[in-house]
């Protein structure tokens, strides 16, 4: 399960007195847009009501309206240009809110507000858009109507590229360059289109925002564009400055502020990488030990790039396209149209690889609004996963149909995976439900998948007891390690004092994969393994000493276990993987002796 955004380090204010250099700090989002990006961060101060109101003598009023016609024009110059300039993959129905702001350049509610502040109040021309924006602002947070909201943060936007342009006339005047968003990781408070499409078609190289929610049409043009972007980031504001190096995960839900160097040399040649459509030579050779046993990469993801990038890699398939995105992008439940568009566009990116499609995997800590859940005391252990989707029946349906219908054409497997399975009811509710629905496309003569099969994740103690009554009734298995591991020791990610019983796979851990493994080779079904355990080297030679040959990794992290792989010896591997789940704690783990106050 995704966890909510919560910090997992203390804020640089906290750091010692007297410091050279303030501590990296590592926070948590919730991901609109997949991807890594490595730069500089640049704040976008959106705080407007902070400014300093100015005033113009009454001769100067004409003046000021005169620059609001020039900056209009101006802004609506540079939106038609946006609009042509975007890439020809982003959908229609997204790339239309350009038109939409277009039309409201010439909003009489916003023109005349404006106006009636230069003129009245003789207001300079910023402060007067401003004021016009923090009205907007206010109506956002006041009116629950979502139709009144949308069109509230529309007005907002498109003041927001008036003010932009007002305030590049000034710079030109002054003999200031403009500044380049590209290499950039924008830091704001909330997504806006003016800095998602920055000025001259350029675009930030991340964003990460402490507010805003993953409805709204920046949040839809930003996942349409591959703009890695991560929203409600709590602390982001207090721990950022302009100029930290920001490390962008947003893949992972993860933002790296003043990251290690050597975190940062990690990470920095994915994050420039090689061209989209080229692979790299370390993906060229095969997955293979040192002592020459086969492997398989598998991808995972929730979006059409890291798809597109591990099809170039070579995968063998994609093992795990979350779908979550989607049902948190819109303002109300997803329609069946708008599902099977998005399937069918996960498909023809994988083109010939097998997909599978994780069930919507949601709890009360981060379900949208229109779900209408009530907030639990444990998000994770109460109505989360599977138990949703059988308790909102038509949701389960309307995707298993979606699906049914997407895959069609596809010429490679295509499976749905369960996600926080207990036992074999919640399964056989599935594959019933399922059923229904491809009974119902035949009677209807719909076109539709009619081998759709049905894996489970493995992530609770349940599952892994039940391994063998599951497998005979599964496709496949899908180790979630992490949250497994989490659910093992009973321990929190984000309690620091807990957080070293985390940081590598427990032997009982160890011992629970090796049963799941057991399981499915009994049953001749696959297994793979995916989380971030898989990345640490020590846990990666254990899972393959254990039995496992099915690896599901990002395409953004794929190549430091490419490396690890093709470093290890098999034989080597297996006897350190048993003697490691004899153990009956990590050695290299010592709990600290009782407190003799």
């Amino acid at each position: 399960m995704e966890t909510p955004a919560t910090s997992e380090s203390a804020s640089p204010n906290e750091a010692a007195t007297g410091a050279e250099e303030q501590a990296p700090v590592i926070l948590r989002g919730t991901s609109v847009a997949g991807g890594f990006a490595l730069g500089e961060a640049r704040r976008s101060d959106q705080a407007l009501g902070t400014s300093a109101t100015r005033r113009v003598p009454q001769d100067q009023v004409p003046a000021e309206l005169a620059r609001l016609q020039r900056a209009l024009e101006s802004a609506g110059a540079e939106l038609e240009e946006l609009r042509a300039g975007l890439p020809a993959d982003v959908p229609d129905d997204h790339a239309r809110v350009l038109d939409t702001h277009s039309k409201l350049l010439g909003d009489a509610v916003f023109l005349a507000d404006v106006e009636k502040l230069v003129v009245e109040e003789q207001l300079d021309l910023e402060s007067a858009i401003a004021r016009a924006v923090a009205d907007f602002d206010r109506i956002f947070q006041l009116v629950e109507n979502p139709r009144i909201r949308e069109r509230a943060v529309d007005l907002r936007d498109v003041g927001l590229r008036v003010l932009r342009a007002v305030e590049r006339e000034r710079a030109d005047g002054e003999g200031a360059a403009p500044l380049a968003l590209s290499g950039v990781i924008l830091v704001a408070k909330e997504l806006t289109l003016v800095d998602l499409l920055g000025s001259g078609g350029e675009r930030p190289a991340g964003i990460v925002t402490s507010a805003g929610s993953l409805a709204g049409h920046a949040a839809l043009l930003a996942r349409s564009m591959g703009v890695p972007t991560l929203v409600g980031v709590e602390g982001l504001l207090e721990a950022v400055e302009s100029g930290d190096t920001v490390l962008l995960d947003a893949t992972e839900g993860i933002v790296h502020v003043r990251p290690a160097p050597e975190v940062a040399a990690q990470f920095e040649q994915v994050a420039e990488g090689a061209p989209p459509g080229v692979c790299p030579e370390w993906a060229e050779a095969p997955l293979r030990t040192r002592d020459g046993v086969d492997l398989r990469l598998w991808s995972a993801g929730g979006s059409l790039p890291e798809v597109q990038r591990g099809r170039v890699l070579g995968v063998d398939g994609v093992g795990l396209f979350r779908t979550e995105v989607l049902f948190l992008l819109e303002r109300e439940a997803p329609s069946l149209d708008s599902l099977v568009e998005h399937y069918r566009s996960v498909l023809a990116e994988a083109g010939p690889l097998p997909v599978s499609f994780r069930l919507l995997d949601l709890s009360s800590s981060m379900a949208p609004s229109w779900l209408g859940l009530e907030p639990e005391p444990n998000p994770a252990l109460g109505l989360a996963g599977v138990r949703l989707l059988l308790q909102r029946g038509s949701l389960l349906r309307r995707q298993l149909a979606a699906i049914l219908q997407a895959a069609a054409p596809h010429p490679a497997p295509v499976e749905v995976l369960v996600p926080l399975v207990t036992d074999c009811g919640e399964l056989r509710a599935v594959k019933e439900a399922l059923f229904e629905e491809r009974y119902e496309h035949r009677r209807r003569s719909r076109p539709h998948r009619d081998d759709l099969s049905v894996g489970v994740v493995v992530e609770t103690p349940a599952a892994v007891l039940g391994a063998r009554d599951l497998a005979r009734e599964a496709s496949s298995f899908l180790l979630a390690l992490d949250p497994l591991q989490r659910s093992v020791l009973s321990a929190d990610p984000e309690n620091p004092a807990i957080a070293p019983y985390l940081e590598r796979l427990h032997p009982f851990t160890l011992r629970a994969v090796h049963a799941v493994l057991q399981a499915g080779e009994e049953a001749a079904i696959p297994v793979r393994a995916w989380g971030r355990a898989v990345d640490q080297p020590d846990n990666l030679r254990h899972l393959v000493g254990s039995g496992l040959r099915d690896l599901c990794v990002p395409p953004s992290r794929a190549e430091g276990v490419v490396r690890a792989v093709r470093s290890m010896e098999l034989a080597r591997a297996s006897a350190e993987a048993e003697g490691f789940r004899l153990q009956s704690t990590p050695p290299d783990l010592v709990p600290p002796p009782p407190d003799a106050r």
